[in-house]
Formats: structure tokens, C-alpha cells, sequence
């Protein structure tokens, strides 16, 4: 287990006292974890991983895999039941055809046509949902001329056979020998935009390809557009990793074999509808009415008209924390509080959201009303194992967040304020029950449930942290992160479905790791000059965890750490107060 932890983590040696989040793994990493240890035959979940903190209670949590066949045929050909965030994004409106994500990765200078030919139409043929096609009923065409409503009636998914949508009409080749890399980036994003412009969903056609071919002496690119109802931001990793796989084959004259998808993306959905009524989801209704009730604070003077603010590439832009302060955010801060990342970033956010509304005079009750974006690949549902799907898992739930009662002045000196605000927030992160996949369930696929929850306060600002995109050293079928890393891409005349979006992800470069944060927003309802102050408040806030937990004695447990005790937040302080007064006696 210590070397499958430390391959994943790109780090020379693991330990088994060592603990996989203190490393820097997050939920995600977890997912390539799980995946690895499968393939040693050992059998552990992304609960197990995160719960665990060392490697070696994690070792002893593992059973091995039996490799026994599948009792019955995992196929993905065939009609796809409505998930929840094929649902929100049918209510969303606007067009439908150019909703996609891109990931541009580097290509080997060896690579031919031909190659690619081959290569694309194995990963057509291996991953179902790349074949996916969407009708839509009368009433909202679909189109990007449409507005995409819903008619009332669902949308219908489908995933054709193998074999039936050929790669040739989907892959460009585009000659880029001798040009400067500033006109290569500029024709590649040219490009991309025109393979946005020829996904046809309805046809079957959600993926384009266009290879930028540099010579044989250079790496060239590869720019792959994805309807996004086909992929999600873990997915790339599925398909990169695939088409790592696939050149080896063709360099040695093989027959291209890819590792087998355990669960497709149609029983998936199936799954889904069959959990949508279960008693187990329908006991969280009250929670989650509880986490939409009215009162948090407020986006600007007036509510966002649905439907009136575009997306565009005008209102949005990246900042980067510097590696000297990410680095410790994904190791130090958590392990401080034995807290995930996106717990630590959430409680960042929650203090500079504070600050930001206070200074407005729209704190409300001093709560933030969020909605998080989850990768949605949790197993709670469901025993069955999702990290070599394809397709849009995405979880999307409200959640409220309550840094509580602070004194300003100490939490920006970095003094024991920021600990009782991380620890707060961790708790109320960690109340969220598995990981908020029911919510979806109960808000698009439960018609009665759905009514109460549609009627409730909506979160204006919605947060989605992507994980760690690990450092390339420019390797041949990696992703090309100046391009973006999983970000949804719009066409003209998407409608933005919150007032402000977040999306970050820790990117490796040269110096380390580096956290982007993107953020767009609605205009009318927000400033840039707003959006960019709260953007530099979370990040200054992020730098004060840093500084807080550098101090000795900072952090510390809280009462989900300790799943067999009910000891409250004060008297566990008050046992760790204790503790370190009897280290600094010597005793």
C-alpha cells in the first residue's frame, strides 16, 4: 500500500505512519488509488482512503479482489436513464449542442494519421458514452437557436453500439510545423471553437478531435472536445491515461487493448433512478430544506434574472496562489486538523465571504448559501466501482456555511479564530451526508420531494475544486494545463446558472504545485471590481490558514474525528489544551 500511495502521490517514499492526506492527496487522487490497488489485488474505497490516517490502518482496512466473471453483462448500449445533472442542465436553458469541455495534450513527434485514427476510434469503441446521443421532445430543440427548454418532458439519452460512430469524420489534422508556439496557441484555440461548433449530440457526435501536428522532430498537440453530457473532469484522466496505453501498442505493433470499464455509465444511471424514492434518500429531505432556508447572505442589490446573464470569456478571469502557500495547503493545513483540501479551501471562503459581505452590509444571518460541485463517483449508492467510467457524474448540492461569532481583527492575525472557523466548517462540510449525491436524487428525480426543494432559497455562488493535476515534465499524451483543466466550455447564448462560479484546481509547475481559481459572474447582479475583491479576500484568507497553522499547537481534532466519543468542540480543546500543558512540563 505505501508504494501504491507514494506512486499516485509522484513522491520517492511512503511510510506507513505516513497519512495519504498529509501527503497532499485529495478525493480524487483517491479514485486513482483505489483504481491501482484493484489491479494488485486489493479491494479499498474512496471513504477508506480519506478516513484512514496513516497508510497502514488503510492496509489493514483492504480485502483482496476475487477475480471472478460478472455474474451478468455490464452493457452500456442502450437507452440512459435521466441523471440528476442531465436534469439541472436541461432546466439551465439556452443552447445544448456546444456545452463541452476541452483538454489539449501533447502528442509524440513519432505520431503518424494513421496512429490516430486507431487511437480515437478505440476510445470510441471502449467508452460507451462517447457514443452517446440526445433527442429532445418537442418544445426545446436542443439547438444553439433553441432555448433549450424542457417542454415537460425529459430528454431522452441513448448510447448507439460499438462500432457505430466511425473516428475519421471526427478527427482534423492541422499542419503546425516551423510556427512559433504564441501562433500555435492561438490556432489552437481557434480551432477548439470550431470543434465546438460541429458536436451534433443528436447525431452522436459528441467528441472532435484535431491533432496539431508539429513534425517529426517536435511534440505536437492534440485538442479533444467532448460534448460535456459525455465527460466530466475526472474522465480526462481515464482517457489520457487510454491513450497513453493505446500509443504503446501501436509503438510495438500491437493489437490496442484497453483495461476494462467495471461499470458503465448506463447502469450507473439506472442505479440512480432506482435510489430516487429509497428511504435512505427521502430521510434527507429535511436537511436539505434546512440548508436552503431563507436568511444567508446576499449577491448585490437585486436577484439574478434566470436566463440574462451570458456566459462569456469577458467576464472571467484566473488568479494563482503561489507554490510557497499552496504546497502547505495541501499538506500541512489538513493535516493540522485532520481535515481534507477542499475542507481547508471551504473554510477559507467562508471567512472571506464573511469579511466580503460584511463590509456590503449583506451578511444576513452570517451564513453563505453555496453550491458545491462534487466529482459524484461516491460509492454510497451503490458497491460498484467508477473510477474507468466516462461520462457526467457531477454531484451538485446546497450548503451552508457558518464560520460563526469571529473577532476580524485576530483571524486576520492569524490567531485562534482561524482554527475555531476551520473546525466549525470542517464539521459542517463533514454533516453533509455521502458527499451530497442524494440531494440531486431528491431535487430531479423525485417529483414530490423535487417541488419543496425548487421552491426553497437557491445558492447564488457555486464553488468546484478539480483536484491536482500532476506535474508532466511535457510527457507525451499529458495535459496541457495553459488550456485548461476540465473547465465547462459554452457556446453563444448559455446562460450562466449562478451569480458567481469558482472553479479551482492545484496545477504542478516548475517552482510546485499552484492553486488557479477561475471566477466569472453575472454583471448584473455583481461588479468585476467586486468579483476581483472577493477573489483577493479568499486568497489572503488562504494565506492566513497558512500562517495559523505554522504556529505551535494549531489545529486539532473535532468531534467527527472521533466517531466513537460525544465529546463536544470545547471539551476536546479543553483535553488538547491539557495535553500540551503536560508536554511542556515534560510529562
Amino acid at each position: 500500500m505505501c508504494a501504491l500511495v507514494a506512486d499516485v502521490l509522484k513522491v520517492s517514499h511512503v511510510g506507513a505512519d505516513d497519512g495519504f492526506v498529509a501527503l497532499g492527496g485529495d478525493s480524487i487522487i483517491a479514485m486513482q488509488l483505489v483504481s491501482r490497488a484493484r489491479k494488485a489485488g486489493l479491494r479499498i474505497t474512496v471513504g477508506d482512503v480519506l478516513a484512514h490516517r496513516d497508510i497502514a490502518a488503510l492496509a489493514e482496512s483492504a480485502t483482496e479482489v476475487h477475480r471472478e466473471p460478472a455474474p451478468v453483462a455490464d452493457s452500456g448500449v442502450g437507452p440512459v436513464a435521466t441523471t440528476p445533472i442531465t436534469r439541472w442542465f436541461q432546466e439551465r436553458g439556452g443552447g445544448v449542442d456546444t456545452y463541452h469541455q476541452l483538454a489539449v495534450l501533447r502528442t509524440p513527434s513519432a505520431l503518424k494519421q494513421a496512429h490516430l485514427h486507431a487511437m480515437t476510434q478505440a476510445l470510441l469503441d471502449h467508452h460507451d458514452v462517447l457514443r452517446l446521443r440526445l433527442s429532445v421532445p418537442d418544445g426545446g430543440d436542443g439547438g444553439d437557436g433553441g432555448d433549450g427548454g424542457d417542454g415537460g418532458q425529459d430528454w431522452a439519452l441513448d448510447v448507439l453500439p460499438t462500432g457505430a460512430i466511425d473516428a475519421a469524420p471526427a478527427l482534423r489534422r492541422i499542419d503546425v510545423a516551423g510556427l512559433p508556439d504564441a501562433d500555435v496557441a492561438a490556432l489552437v484555440r481557434r480551432e477548439s471553437d470550431a470543434a465546438r461548433d460541429r458536436l451534433r449530440p443528436r447525431e452522436g457526435k459528441v467528441l472532435q478531435a484535431v491533432w496539431f501536428d508539429a513534425g517529426p522532430d517536435r511534440q505536437g498537440l492534440l485538442a479533444l472536445v467532448v460534448h460535456h453530457l459525455a465527460v466530466d473532469s475526472i474522465s480526462w484522466r481515464v482517457l489520457a491515461a487510454d491513450l497513453a496505453t493505446a500509443w504503446r501498442a501501436v509503438g510495438e505493433g500491437a493489437v490496442i487493448t484497453l483495461e476494462p470499464v467495471p461499470t458503465s455509465f448506463r447502469r450507473w444511471s439506472h442505479l440512480l433512478g432506482e435510489q430516487a424514492h429509497a428511504p435512505a434518500a427521502v430521510a434527507e429531505l429535511p436537511y436539505w430544506q434546512g440548508q436552503l432556508r431563507p436568511g444567508a447572505a446576499r449577491f448585490g442589490d437585486r436577484p439574478r434574472v434566470p436566463g440574462q446573464d451570458l456566459e462569456s470569456r469577458d467576464r472571467r478571469f484566473t488568479q494563482s496562489l503561489p507554490a510557497e502557500f499552496t504546497r502547505e495547503l495541501l499538506t500541512s493545513v489538513p493535516s493540522a486538523f485532520n481535515a481534507g483540501v477542499n475542507d481547508v479551501l471551504l473554510a477559507a471562503l467562508a471567512l472571506a465571504l464573511g469579511d466580503w459581505h460584511r463590509a456590503r452590509g449583506t451578511a444576513g444571518d452570517g451564513t453563505s448559501l453555496l453550491h458545491l460541485e462534487g466529482h459524484g463517483r461516491e460509492s454510497a449508492l451503490a458497491d460498484v466501482d467508477l473510477s474507468r467510467t466516462v461520462g457526467w457524474f457531477t454531484s451538485l448540492f446546497p450548503v451552508r456555511l457558518d464560520p460563526g461569532e469571529l473577532d476580524w481583527a485576530e483571524v486576520r492575525a492569524a490567531g485562534p479564530a482561524v482554527s475555531s472557523a476551520v473546525k466549525r466548517i470542517k464539521e459542517q462540510v463533514r454533516a453533509v451526508p455521502d458527499k451530497g449525491v442524494r440531494y440531486g436524487l431528491l431535487r430531479y428525480l423525485n417529483p414530490e420531494a423535487g417541488a419543496r426543494l425548487a421552491q426553497a432559497a437557491q445558492p447564488e455562488f457555486v464553488f468546484n475544486y478539480l483536484g491536482r493535476f500532476e506535474a508532466s515534465d511535457a510527457a507525451d499524451w499529458s495535459v496541457v494545463p495553459e488550456y485548461g483543466t476540465g473547465l465547462d466550455g459554452t457556446g453563444p447564448g448559455m446562460p450562466m446558472a449562478h451569480s458567481i462560479e469558482v472553479n479551482a484546481a492545484t496545477v504542478d509547475r516548475a517552482d510546485g504545485p499552484v492553486l488557479d481559481a477561475t471566477w466569472s459572474w453575472a454583471d448584473s447582479v455583481v461588479s468585476e471590481a467586486d468579483t476581483r475583491d472577493l477573489a483577493r479576500t479568499w486568497f489572503s484568507m488562504l494565506r492566513t490558514l497558512v500562517a495559523h497553522a505554522r504556529e505551535p499547537g494549531a489545529g486539532g481534532l473535532t468531534p467527527s474525528d472521533l466517531t466513537l466519543s460525544s465529546l463536544s468542540q470545547d471539551e476536546l480543546e479543553e483535553i488538547e489544551s491539557d495535553l500540551r500543558a503536560a508536554r511542556g512540563r515534560g510529562l
